[in-house]
């Protein structure tokens, strides 16, 4: 608010309306300003000569002073009766009193008006014998108003009643509120002897310095009174900074801790320390539920009893305080629990035996999440201070629990996905191995059906020495064959944990490639290797990686027409001598992949076999290859056009440390 004119002229208003009005000055006061509105006692500020206020607030209090009193003139009549019957303080009494004539007064009318306002500037244009001229400009700038004018020139008529001498003539000849650009007084006086000016003289520095003394011990006094708030402000500033600036720091850090047991622990330390508050609980939103259950409290002696633990409220039940502040936001204090409408039976009051309550809703994204319930220290209730602190502190709270539940569930969801992924990486598995198994069953019958036949003629052909030498190599390579076979298939169904160390990358492919024989050459499709001899061991899970590769070659060869062609490139990546990783290419020659869906084919359970008679799946292979290689750290990439053949791109990194890590062994 702007500082334009001293409360030493919105005294006399007040105390000229309470003389006038049998005492009652509250129709002078509220919707002045907001600065003002919102003192604990706005009259106490207006009495205070060291205050200051705009223009604006003393035109509308001189505007209401004329309403109440039905005086148009009582601005002027203000200032006559502030000369004759009240104290103005001695900075402004004494002031005026020490020039003690009319000419010297006059003649420093601008040093006094500036002492008091600022809205105006103070000209004396003629000062001789008994007449003078005076003129006010006054500032344009500032809300000024004809009371003002009115108000001057009672001060102006009356002033020599301050040092003993009689009202003289104030004659407006110009006004700035008619008008004019400034006010002009005429002012007369009437003359003294020289024995009476010289009387006047001598004893005037006398009452100043009386006046003065008085006046100084009144305003002493009331120094001392305003230090003594002035302190016990700055001792309650101080606290309530040291309060803000420990919920600062312990809001900023249950706001970074995510375990919910964690976040209610430091909770309650701020409850208890920070906020003085002798006993809390907090009661939690059960959403399935739609009531209020137990989380967390502090101040019962020994253990919390079962019966808060159990305690549940439901939602609609508004007779209840905890769920009448759920429902409504809107917290609710009691200072005396004995003479209030509580149900005494009540599971909290009779196990907590709180004198009083302060229930304060937690509320997050403009839902109500809970409560906090708090007892005070002692007899006297929650102090004030107290609830403001609890209430700027709530949303923090609010905010911090539902972080840290919300953390909770997503853990939770974490570790159920995960056995999910587990589960579902299996059922792939065991869906490509069992249509897998269905066409190694006819590979494997055949070397089979060879040895029986070898085993049945053979009592009969014992003796044929080029027969037993020709079907005895035929039946071990045929049984070498089944058993690599069966060798792989078992190792792919076995369930290990994640396992990485340093295996031969050629023969882990070669494996895999004997693994889709059965299918290849029934379609007579040629499967080319291209390895890379500068690669040696590489660092992976063999487990995985097999599943990544068996995958791919599947595709390949379910996609591949009849006579065919897959490849299988490795390459070793250097740059600047330094091993950066490898690179495995395996390329066909069979439909393709159309552009529309290329980006979906590592998305689980995205699959175009299902479209086909001739090929069926899951979906899932692509998408677990695709986690199998993240897993690795490195990466899979696959390119293709329609009818020209598909090829995947896998990179494995060469440094260990850049796999995740719990990734390793």
């Amino acid at each position: 608010m702007e500082k334009e004119t001293s409360c030493v002229n919105t005294k006399t208003i007040f105390e000229y309306v309470r003389e006038l009005n049998h005492g009652d000055c509250s129709g002078l006061l509220g919707k002045l300003s907001p600065e003002i509105d919102n003192l604990p006692d706005p009259e106490a500020f207006f009495r205070d000569p060291n205050n200051w206020i705009s223009c604006t607030v003393i035109r509308k209090l001189y505007e209401r002073a004329r309403s109440i009193l039905n005086d148009n003139m009582a601005a002027y009549k203000m200032a006559e009766s502030a000369i004759k019957n009240y104290s103005l303080g001695y900075i402004q009494k004494v002031f005026v009193k020490a020039f003690w004539s009319h000419i010297r007064a006059l003649k420093h009318a601008q040093k006094i008006n500036d002492k008091f306002n600022r809205s105006k500037r103070v000209e004396l244009v003629k000062a001789r014998g008994h007449e003078a001229v005076v003129r006010l400009h006054w500032d344009p700038e500032m809300d000024v108003s004809k009371d003002m004018c009115l108000n001057n020139q009672g001060y102006y008529t009356y002033m020599p009643l301050i040092w003993g001498g009689r009202p003289l003539t104030c004659k407006e000849t110009r006004c700035y509120f008619e008008g004019d650009p400034y006010c002009e007084y005429h002012l007369k006086w009437p003359a003294r002897n020289r024995f009476h000016e010289i009387f006047s003289r001598f004893f005037t520095s006398k009452a100043v310095l009386m006046e003065t003394i008085v006046e100084m011990e009144t305003d002493k006094r009331l120094i001392e009174q305003k230090y003594e708030e002035v302190n016990s402000l700055n001792v309650e500033l101080n606290q309530k900074i040291r309060q803000l600036m420990a919920l600062q720091e312990t809001g900023k850090a249950i706001l970074s801790v995510l375990d919910l047991d964690q976040v209610l622990i430091i909770i309650m330390n701020i409850l208890s320390n920070v906020c003085e508050i002798n006993r809390a609980l907090i009661m939690i939103v059960n959403e399935e539920g739609k009531y209020l259950e137990y989380l967390q409290s502090i101040g019962f002696n020994g253990a919390v009893p079962e019966e808060i633990k159990d305690y549940r409220i439901p939602l609609n039940r508004v007779s209840n305080i905890l769920a009448r502040v759920t429902s409504t936001g809107r917290s609710e204090y009691i200072p005396e629990i004995e003479s209030s409408s509580l149900k005494k039976e009540n599971v909290v009051l009779t196990y907590g035996k709180p004198t009083s309550a302060y229930v304060v809703p937690l509320i997050t994204r403009s839902k109500v999440i809970g409560v906090i319930a708090t007892d005070a220290v002692d007899v006297n209730g929650v102090p004030k201070e107290s609830r403001e602190i609890l209430e700027t502190f709530a949303p923090q709270i609010a905010i911090a629990i539902e972080n840290a539940r919300l953390y909770s569930r997503l853990q939770e969801q974490m570790e159920e996905l995960k056995k999910s992924h587990a589960l579902l990486s299996r059922a792939e598995k065991f869906s490509f191995l069992g249509n897998l198994a269905a066409r190694l069953a006819h590979e494997i019958k055949n070397p089979m059906t060879a040895i029986g036949t070898f085993l049945q003629m053979l009592p009969r052909k014992y003796d044929d020495e080029e027969f037993r030498k020709n079907f005895y190599d035929i039946a071990m390579e045929e049984t070498t064959r089944v058993n690599d076979l069966i060798t792989e298939l078992l190792d792919l169904v076995k369930t290990k944990k994640t396992h990485f160390d340093f295996n031969d990358l050629h023969d882990l492919i070669n494996r895999m490639v004997l693994l889709i024989s059965p299918q290849s050459n029934a379609k007579k499709i040629e499967v080319v290797h291209k390895f890379d001899p500068e690669i040696g061991q590489a660092w992976l899970d063999s487990e995985k990686m097999k599943q990544v590769i068996l995958n791919i070659l599947s595709n390949a060869v379910e996609f591949t027409p009849q006579g065919g062609k897959i490849e299988v490139t490795t390459k070793n990546l250097v740059e600047s001598g330094i091993q950066k990783g490898i690179r495995i290419e395996i390329k066909d020659n069979g439909t393709g992949i159309p552009k529309s869906i290329i980006d979906k084919i590592f998305d689980p359970y995205f699959s175009t076999k299902h479209k086909s008679n001739v090929h069926n799946g899951t979906g899932l292979g692509l998408s677990i290859a695709y986690q199998n290689m993240k897993d690795h750290g490195g990466s899979i990439e696959v390119k293709s056009e329609a009818k020209q053949g598909t090829t995947f791109i896998l990179w494995l990194p060469s440094d260990p440390s850049r796999l995740p890590e719990d990734m390793g062994d």
